[in-house]
């Protein structure tokens, strides 16, 4: 197990908080736990919930759909957001094309 900061294997125990235990990495001083919360989610959950959000699905519409929180949903759909800005083209965009567009 490794300090998820700087990667450094130089750690001891801190505590423990919630049940699980706490560690405190020597280099950066950083305190961190390693066991993954049993309330977390899949990935494949917050794939579906992105799928559904592209779909025109609202946050808490989805939210109840997949049982999880709208705010949980918002965040990663934000975090997914984030990724894609790393990934945006330099070139710039000559023509775009629109099918579809409503207003109202």
């Amino acid at each position: 197990m490794n300090c998820p900061k700087c990667k450094s294997s130089n750690h001891k125990k801190n505590g423990k908080v919630g049940g699980r235990q706490r560690y405190k990495c020597h280099d950066c001083g950083y305190n961190y736990t390693v066991e993954i919360k049993s309330t977390a989610s899949s990935t494949s959950v917050k794939r579906q919930a992105l799928q559904l959000y592209l779909e025109g699905l609202g946050f808490r519409s989805i939210g109840r759909v997949l049982g999880v929180s709208h705010v949980s949903v918002y965040k990663w759909i934000k975090k997914f957001g984030q990724e894609l800005e790393d990934l945006k083209s330099e070139n710039q965009i000559d023509i775009v094309e629109l099918d579809e567009m409503h207003t109202y």
